[in-house]
């Protein structure tokens, strides 16, 4: 089973492959040329774009007192025969990525165990997922996730500035 390259979604029937990337939607494949260009982020400058990142304020809290970084929670919620599971992702220090955790851990003791069966296999499985996330040491170095943010930001950059360069003037 493959992840569609854009939104992580798990793709078990269809979706599109385009030069080996793997998408679940024409949507999504849409975002091709902008995976493209991101492969092609010059490391130094990915390094360089990183570092301010981490050492920027919290988008969420705005505090600059810790790095930043890509932080997961995950939660499932159910009712009798129907139960759906995700995983979120949050750029943010990691006070607030352990905030969002530890309200995760909370909204899956509270709403993962009303399914059957999936509630009750599931909701162990998350809340233990986001116990291990609240336990986890703080890394001193930024996530493969974070820099693949980072590559696609830069990306997108360039795409809308040449983009615009190619426009025609308004008259």
């Amino acid at each position: 089973m493959s992840s569609c390259q854009q939104c992580g979604k798990s793709i078990l029937f269809g979706g599109q492959t385009l030069e080996g990337r793997r998408y679940c939607s024409a949507a999504c494949a849409r975002s091709h040329p902008l995976h493209q260009m991101a492969d092609r982020v010059p490391a130094d400058v990915l390094q360089r774009h990183v570092a301010e990142w981490r050492a920027s304020a919290c988008p969420k809290c705005k505090r600059k007192d810790g790095t930043i970084d890509v932080h997961e929670h995950h939660r499932v919620h159910s009712l009798v025969l129907m139960t759906q599971w995700n995983t979120r992702r949050s750029v943010c220090c990691r006070r607030c990525g352990r905030r969002d955790q530890l309200l995760s851990t909370l909204y899956c003791a509270t709403l993962g165990w009303w399914g059957f069966p999936w509630g009750l296999l599931v909701t162990p499985i998350q809340i233990g997922r986001n116990i291990a996330g609240l336990c986890r040491r703080e890394s001193g170095q930024p996530t493969a996730q974070f820099e693949q943010i980072v590559r696609r930001t830069i990306a997108k950059h360039y795409l809308d500035a040449q983009s615009q360069s190619q426009a025609p003037a308004p008259r």
